[in-house]
């Protein structure tokens, strides 16, 4: 029912946020790090960015010239990392370290309730790394649902029921938007433990819908367990370019998307910084990684400096004008 096409991750590809270019290539080994490094995800293993990591930790490796290897810290939606990474890792003790941080998820700093004292600013930024717009689905056999006004015509008329992963991540801030663009939609949100979670959520008809992102959920569209209605992009996803946008159908806009960074401790000299950075550059470009990635449905988008804070403080409006924690809904 949709064609799928495989994404070509190049170095010069351009994303419609930002415009940010990819990859460049610059800078010689050199002996800073002398010891193992690690990669610290946010998020129990299994899930989006554990997967991507665990296939860049190699790459990364053979650049750095020392073993790599990822490491979980989950919890708090992301902030038990978070929290280490911004208030605890020193540049000295902790310079071996480098944490991903997952946009929009950390812009739950955002929420009055979260009482959270930390700003984009509290953390040490080295590059973006890669894009996953936000996607909705619904079951694949679901008769109630054929396409994305579907949806909107069932939640005004009664809540629909959705699984967003945890609150305050891009797919609740996507479901956030609708309340406002669609004047009547009402949602309720069921947490939910990673991907695969949503999945046996919906298929088990706990749920009316997911809010998730593309790349998990190809497989389960082409085994027509699930069907996509709306991308949440400014224009169609390449691999999925049947499948509407939210703005095609309602002429609202409305773009999410999950942006994984990586960040490293506060203060870790410059010197080190650039090390990190051509390590990370070079190891992007790795054509072995780049295909592992594309089987993945990874969508590799490589930013740093200003290139890379534009992104940033983007996301940052987007969550803001969703003010996702003043919209109803039951978590």
């Amino acid at each position: 029912m949709f064609k799928i096409k495989r994404i070509i991750v190049s170095a010069i590809a351009v994303m419609a946020l930002g415009g940010i270019s990819l990859i460049g290539t610059t800078g010689a080994q050199a002996k800073f790090p002398g010891g193992p490094v690690s990669i610290q995800v946010p998020f129990a293993p299994g899930g989006g960015a554990d997967r991507t990591f665990r296939l860049f930790a190699p790459y990364l490796s053979k650049e750095l010239g020392v073993p790599v290897k990822v490491t979980n810290v989950a919890g708090g939606g992301g902030w038990v990392s978070w929290s280490q990474v911004a208030n605890e890792w020193n540049p000295k003790k902790d310079d071996h370290k480098l944490a991903v941080v997952n946009i929009p998820h950390v812009f739950s700093f955002l929420n009055p309730a979260m009482k959270r004292k930390e700003t984009l600013k509290s953390f040490n930024f080295l590059a973006w790394h890669s894009y996953d717009p936000g996607l909705w689905l619904v079951r694949w056999d679901d008769e109630r649902f054929k396409d994305l006004n579907d949806v909107l015509e069932y939640a005004v008329k009664q809540p629909i029921v959705v699984a967003p992963g945890s609150y305050g991540s891009d797919d609740h801030i996507g479901v956030a938007f609708a309340q406002q663009a669609v004047p009547g939609f009402k949602a309720k949100f069921i947490t939910s433990k990673g991907d695969n979670s949503k999945i046996q959520l919906l298929l088990g008809k706990h749920v009316d819908m997911v809010a998730a992102n593309v790349g998990y959920f190809i497989n389960s569209i082409l085994e027509r367990k699930l069907r996509p209605i709306a991308v949440l992009h400014p224009d169609p996803w390449g691999p999925l370019p049947s499948v509407p946008t939210f703005q095609e159908v309602t002429g609202k806009v409305n773009i999410t998307y999950a942006g994984r960074t990586l960040a490293t401790a506060n203060g870790l000299s410059e010197e080190k910084r650039g090390v990190y950075l051509a390590a990370i550059k070079r190891a992007m470009n790795n054509p072995e990684y780049i295909q592992k990635e594309v089987a993945n449905r990874n969508h590799l988008m490589f930013a740093e400096g200003e290139g890379m804070w534009k992104l940033l403080n983007g996301g940052q409006k987007v969550a803001e004008q969703a003010a996702y924690w003043k919209q109803k809904g039951v978590q």
